[in-house]
């Protein structure tokens, strides 16, 4: 398939169509004139003052002449001629390669433009030395627009002039400020690498212009709900004690071995978190941590962790505010994850009439009997709901733009916290915004630190391990599940079985292809619950399904912008699996009542792994709203009450939150 390409490409001209002297003080150098680079605050007020000459210029407000003129007054130094010969030199002829890339474009049909903050002087330069500069047929420019980039109104102008729409083009500059200042504007657009050959960047941009820009892919979330219902509402995670989750797990501690099983309570702390305070505690590397699974911040929870230890030394008692240590027992193997049989929850939706409870009965009986849809909740999605975009640009390579969405303003909210960090990474000033991320922005920190160093996009990325990027594409695996899901429901699908679907066995967890001589054994089955239907999680190792079910992830990949191909051939990818597009729910239980904080009315459930109460609390109270805001800080943790248990080692007691 041939790919999409723009229906305009526009370049800015220094830097990506020449080359350019870097600073003044270079093409002195190349001018042979002298140059003063001054010190002290007058250096500083004089480089203001240069510098504001120089916008005049570059905006049309002067011509070449005068500016020369007053540059040479306000130097004090250089006469008119040598301020003219510096300017002269600053343009150091074509990239190799520009023009023959320019006129193969041309000649596909794409608009070849510029949008250049330029003068007057370069401009009959260019016109007059530059063969790439012949190649450009829609020539805009500052000093013919009496606008600079990167001044949002000059990009509205050339989308006029050019009678143009915002996702039409791919824009091409050497500065951050006026990347960024694009990308707002909705164009797709790159920063290039003046260092680098501009041609090779410039085709790799070509190639993924028929990918999906991130910004936009649909939501991630599932958004239908057997029940249909639309209320009461509530609030959920008023405080960490109103959402309680205890882990369900078979496994039995051998006693013996190197790794030092923990029980974990914690509360309004964070997951990673709670592993970096064990770690520190523990004297361990985070990878000597096993877990099964990964719980909610603003909860209080139990779990059981592993810690390997291989001297076989108990440490002390810990101590913090929001984990306490409820027993410890000596284990032969690391725990993995999925390890345990499920987790059991008790939720207390507050903002509701207690009243209400015995409609929220009958639809939390209907469910243990339907079963519920096996959506991926927010959480897999992050705070911003954008893990999904960064798996699927980790997926395709675009190392560019993963830091964009990962460290920029993007078109999504982001704690209020982060905004001068995202302000300094998206003007390129990498050094200045490390110490701007906040105590859990990791990730940004890290890749704004690498980048600090001169690392290329890629390296910068891949420094967070391999671990975190098989993460962010497993958001985006979870997003394509959803939205297969929600057309399920929509058609009446959900505890039903097609021809063509793919259904996994309840007990042995062994997934097949149902064909016709077998659809009649298999609705049987799913009648009983033996066998549920599945929806892909895309990898190399997923059986397809066929007919409509095939069809249909076929089309939620391409709303995502992606293939299973893409899955397969990534640089992390997934093995790939099917998950069951139901679960059920045992043990529910629902109380009403009041307590000092107002009424509330707690329903508790048990879940199989890798379920998500928040789908259950949809279908029981509709849309609800959650008292973790958005832009909370996860350096926050919250104290409430636990009870202790025996245990055989001296790390319990120490810190009940």
């Amino acid at each position: 398939m041939t790919a999409k390409l723009p229906r305009v490409l526009c370049l800015d001209l220094g830097g990506v169509v020449v080359r350019i002297c870097r600073s003044w003080e270079e093409a002195c150098e190349r001018a042979g004139v002298a140059h003063d680079p001054g010190i002290g605050v007058r250096a500083l007020e004089r480089a203001k003052a240069q510098e504001a000459l120089g916008d005049q210029l570059h905006r049309g407000v002067m011509g070449f002449d005068e500016y020369a003129t007053r540059m040479a007054t306000l130097l004090g130094g250089p006469t008119v001629e040598e301020i003219t010969r510096v300017h002269d030199v600053i343009i150091l002829g074509d990239y190799p390669g520009v023009r023959e890339l320019l006129e193969r474009l041309a000649s596909r049909g794409v608009a070849i433009a510029c949008l250049s903050n330029t003068n007057d002087r370069h401009w009959e330069q260019m016109r007059t030395t530059s063969n790439a500069f012949a190649a450009i047929r829609h020539r805009h420019a500052s000093h013919l627009l009496h606008l600079a980039k990167p001044d949002p109104q000059i990009y509205e102008a050339f989308e006029r002039a050019m009678a143009c729409t915002p996702h039409e083009i791919l824009f091409v500059d050497d500065l951050h400020e006026n990347v960024a200042a694009a990308r707002a504007r909705g164009w797709r657009a790159l920063r290039i690498d003046h260092s680098v050959d501009p041609v090779a960047q410039i085709e790799r941009a070509l190639a993924s212009f028929s990918q999906r820009d991130p910004r936009t892919l649909p939501s991630p979330l599932a958004t239908r709900t057997l029940t249909g219902t639309d209320g009461p509402g509530g609030l959920v995670k008023a405080r960490p004690g109103d959402f309680l989750v205890d882990e369900l797990s078979d496994l039995t501690p051998s006693g013996e071995g190197e790794h030092l099983l923990l029980g974990i309570h914690k509360s309004g702390v964070a997951h990673d978190e709670m592993l970096r305070v064990v770690a520190t505690h523990c004297g361990v590397r985070l990878d000597a941590i096993g877990f099964a699974g990964i719980k909610d911040r603003r909860a209080e929870t139990r779990q059981t962790i592993s810690v390997n230890l291989p001297h076989g030394t108990i440490p002390g008692a810990l101590v913090h505010p929001g984990i306490a240590v409820l027993w410890t027992r000596w284990h032969s193997n690391k725990l993995r994850r999925g390890q345990l049989s499920g987790n059991r929850f008790a939720i207390r939706v507050r903002e509701v009439d207690p009243m209400i409870a015995p409609t929220i009965l009958r639809r939390l009986r209907a469910l243990e009997s339907s079963g519920i849809p096996n959506a991926f909740g927010p959480q897999r999605f992050g705070s911003r709901l954008n893990n999904h975009r960064l798996g699927l640009l980790a997926l395709q390579e675009r190392w560019d733009e993963l830091v964009g969405e990962l460290t920029g303003l993007s078109n999504l909210p982001f704690p209020p916290h982060q905004r001068e960090a995202r302000e300094a990474c998206e003007q390129g000033r990498w050094s200045a915004s490390v110490p701007l991320w906040g105590a859990n922005d990791t990730a940004e920190r890290l890749v704004a630190l690498g980048l600090s160093r001169g690392w290329k996009p890629a390296r910068a990325v891949k420094s967070l391990g391999g671990e975190r990027l098989r993460f962010w594409i497993s958001a985006l695996q979870s997003a394509i599940f959803n939205r297969v899901l929600d057309q399920r429901i929509d058609d009446g699908a959900l505890a039903t079985v097609n021809e063509g679907d793919v259904v996994i066995d309840g007990t042995t967890n062994r997934c097949t292809r149902v064909d016709a001589t077998g659809l009649a054994m298999a609705r049987d089955a799913a009648a009983t619950r033996e066998l549920s239907a599945t929806a892909l999680l895309p990898g190399a190792k997923m059986l397809e399904a066929s007919n409509a079910a095939h069809d249909a992830e076929q089309a939620a990949m391409d709303a995502f912008g992606t293939t299973l191909e893409a899955f397969t051939q990534a640089p992390f990818p997934p093995s790939g699996a099917r998950r069951p597009v139901r679960v059920f729910l045992t043990n529910p239980a629902l109380e009403a009542g009041a307590d000092e904080h107002g009424p509330f009315v707690k329903v508790s459930f048990d879940l199989p792994p890798g379920a998500f109460a928040t789908t259950v609390l949809a279908e029981l109270f509709g849309p609800l709203r959650s008292g973790e805001a958005p832009d909370e800080d996860d350096q926050s943790s919250s104290s409430s009450s636990s009870s202790s248990s025996s245990s055989d080692g001296s790390m319990t007691g120490g810190g009940a939150p």
